[in-house]
């Protein structure tokens, strides 16, 4: 049996501004989190077309429809890392949060000192020059770089120890609990004011200062400048790589009735790198040997912890009260996965065995007792309350209406649409949370439904690119019109133009560049870009007064 690297392997990357997260060793898929978008090889592309539609067994889906299968799913896991976990969601939102929450200030600030770029050169210029305090230009300039930054820093420190350690060596770094804070502060002041304006659901964020601040002032660790940094060994990069690399595997595996062992997975280049980091280092702190067959039940175990460390409850959709000293580790992926692995070894090695059969009875009783030892909300219950929050009596019914008929409404236009999609999300998942933990489980051999197909084609990304042509297409969604997409599609990257052109306008320097990669070529995309710019901020890209770095 040969594997073919054109149909499995990638070439994974990490930026902190802009991961991106990639099916394997050499890619042949990648999903990016700030485009929203899903893309294939040619190779995959045209070997998924063949296949037949519908429930297929494994003989009719053949081997290279086996691997290119396993490489969309591994993609499509990480659109479900983003959009259907409470990290994910948060981190999915980071972006398009930065540019709402200036977008205020921004305007503001041209009026008092003029249309310039970058605001971070215009706010070390004016502290040079005049008042810095609040109501000055220069405070609104230097309130408009924090926050950008706050941003950011939540964004890197949650990923990688490696960004993490970049970030923080930045001067504008405060704190780890200031990013924390504002970064779950800003999206949820964000996302309520798209749809749930009096706050009768969404936790009020404005009620934490004075708990945050007691903190700044007891100089409690990782709340005050200077306070020591504590690294965890993987970050949320490692656990959404091994999840859906692991998840894959196990595809594989049920594909190929179980007759290949992990020799031949590291032959075909998928248990190498950030690939395998996470579960090497799940299997040192929950002290477990490297299994024997891929199906053992530490690999099902493993997956549940990855699902667990990604879905935190603190500052969403609870409230961070009282809980404001452990914060930072309630909500940080690498610290969740650390506490998670150490409580298998110290308290429930029999857990070790617990995953037989990838059933529901058996996610929620792992889940329900590893969150009542880390005393926080296990993942159904957290499932249950946005599912409630999204029922069609529900406070949030209207956003289900639009969700139903896609056409949302134009206020925060992408935060409604990716909020709707994180809402279903979660209400399947309520219903079905062994599919979404083991999906390698469930979508091949005889465990392989109807439910599970459907499943994964309601809860496929958004955007994906074509067999040859690297643009970003709206995905064919059962049950919805081309026309309805084709305008979502239109509507949500008008937004997406406009974030990326004012993450320019904070925090580069020199002239807009209207070459974005993900756009497909054309004579008029500087002008639709000046347009969709002009209609946000009322100015246009080539006024600006370019600013140049001060000497050193």
């Amino acid at each position: 049996m040969e594997f073919s690297s054109a149909l499995l392997i990638a070439d994974a990357a990490l930026h902190s501004s802009n991961p991106a997260f990639h099916a394997t060793t050499k890619a042949h898929g990648l999903y990016n989190t700030q485009q929203f978008v899903l893309r294939l090889s040619p190779a995959v592309h045209k070997t998924l077309s063949s296949l037949p539609s519908g429930i297929v067994s494994n003989d009719e889906i053949g081997l290279e429809g086996a691997q290119a299968m396993s490489t969309y799913l591994h993609e499509t896991i990480h659109w479900w890392q983003h959009i259907g976990s409470t990290y994910g969601f948060i981190l999915s939102l980071n972006y398009p949060v930065q540019a709402h929450c200036t977008h205020f200030d921004l305007k503001k600030l041209v009026d008092e000192d003029g249309f310039k770029k970058s605001v971070f050169l215009q706010a070390s210029g004016l502290g040079r020059r005049g008042p810095t305090g609040v109501g000055s230009a220069a405070g609104r300039a230097n309130t408009i770089v924090n926050n950008h930054f706050d941003l950011l820093a939540f964004r890197a420190f949650t990923l990688s120890p490696e960004a993490a350690q970049s970030v923080t060596q930045r001067d504008l770094f405060e704190t780890v609990g200031h990013a924390f804070h504002m970064t779950y502060a800003h999206t949820l002041i964000q996302l309520a004011s798209s749809v749930d304006k009096q706050f009768t659901v969404i936790p009020r964020p404005m009620d934490w200062a004075d708990g945050f601040r007691d903190l700044k002032e007891r100089k409690f660790r990782g709340h005050y400048h200077g306070s020591p940094i504590e690294l965890w060994p993987i970050g949320a990069y490692e656990i959404f790589e091994g999840q859906a690399q692991f998840s894959q595997i196990q595809y594989l595996s049920h594909c190929c009735g179980h007759r290949l062992d992990w020799d031949n997975y590291r032959s075909f280049g998928m248990l190498s790198g950030v690939y395998v980091k996470a579960f090497e280092e799940f299997l040192r702190l929950s002290e477990s040997k490297w299994p024997a067959h891929i199906n053992d039940p530490i690999v099902g175990l493993f997956l549940l912890i990855c699902d667990l460390a990604i879905n935190p409850a603190s500052g969403f959709p609870a409230t961070v009260t009282p809980n404001y000293e452990t914060f930072i580790d309630d909500v940080n992926p690498g610290a969740r996965f650390w506490m998670l692995c150490r409580l298998i070894a110290l308290r429930f090695p029999k857990m070790k065995q617990a995953v037989q059969t990838h059933s529901r009875s058996e996610y929620e009783a792992i889940t329900d007792e590893l969150c009542a030892a880390l005393k926080e909300a296990a993942p159904l219950l957290i499932a249950k309350v946005f599912s409630s929050w999204f029922d069609e009596a529900g406070p949030l019914s209207e956003l289900r209406r639009e969700y139903k008929t896609y056409v949302f409404s134009s206020e925060n236009y992408v935060l409604r649409h990716l909020f709707a999609h994180f809402l279903a999300f979660q209400e399947d998942k309520f219903k079905k949370p062994e599919f979404f933990c083991w999906p390698g489980a469930w979508m091949a051999g005889d465990q392989l439904t109807n439910e599970a197909t459907i499943l994964f084609d309601k809860h496929g990304a958004l955007f994906v690119d074509k067999e040859n042509d690297d643009g970003i297409f709206p995905r064919i969604q059962t049950g919805r019109n081309e026309a309805t997409l084709e305008t979502a599609f239109n509507n949500f990257y008008h937004n997406q133009v406009i974030y990326e052109l004012a993450n320019q306008w904070i925090s580069t320097p020199g002239a807009f560049n209207y070459d974005l990669a993900w756009l497909p070529p054309s004579k008029t995309r500087e002008e639709f870009l000046r347009r969709q710019f002009k209609t946000a901020f009322g100015l246009d890209p080539e006024d600006v007064t370019l600013l140049s770095p001060p000497p050193i």
